[in-house]
């Protein structure tokens, strides 16, 4: 069974050594800290994308860079993906990765699958909105994180192993 394992930028290192993944996402802010050390992985395996999670247009290329992720992702090693806390944006990310990668999947069953492993997870809808787009989920993928119960916030920044099914 392939991972994706979420964290806080200021866990990354940490998580990498621990779970060696094959793969990195970093989704930061264009003034959120400098980029992290990830020793010993490829450069093309090395994601990097920073910028407001509010522009339209910046989100449909970040969803279109997960989506293609998705679709080469070697499923023998995780994936490694983090942002600022944890929460929003990353947690969107490891969604989108699932939602892509399962494409005959319930979305509300994926989206329970990440409340249950993230409690705290909260993940920025404009960025699933754009990929729900771009893999013509007709909204599923937007009602069924709606459709969860509020995050419980208090667990934030931790490292959290989500299996995605082969």
């Amino acid at each position: 069974m392939s991972k994706i394992i979420v964290s806080s930028y200021d866990k990354a290192e940490a998580a990498f050594k621990q779970y060696r993944p094959g793969y990195v996402v970093s989704i930061l802010g264009k003034d959120e800290g400098p980029s992290r050390s990830f020793d010993g992985l490829s450069t093309e395996h090395f994601i990097e994308v920073r910028g407001d999670c509010s522009s339209t247009d910046e989100n449909a290329e970040r969803c279109q860079v997960l989506i293609e992720l998705a679709q080469n992702w070697d499923r023998k090693a995780p994936i490694l993906i983090h942002c600022h806390q944890g929460v929003a944006r990353s947690m969107a990310a490891a969604y989108i990765l699932m939602c892509a990668a399962q494409e005959g999947r319930c979305e509300k069953q994926i989206a329970a699958e990440l409340r249950k492993a993230a409690p705290h997870a909260d993940p920025n809808i404009l960025l699933i909105s754009g990929a729900d787009e771009i893999l013509g989920r007709e909204d599923r993928m937007v009602e069924a994180i709606l459709d969860l119960s509020p995050c419980a916030g208090a667990d934030c920044g931790g490292v959290v192993i989500l299996p995605v099914p082969s």
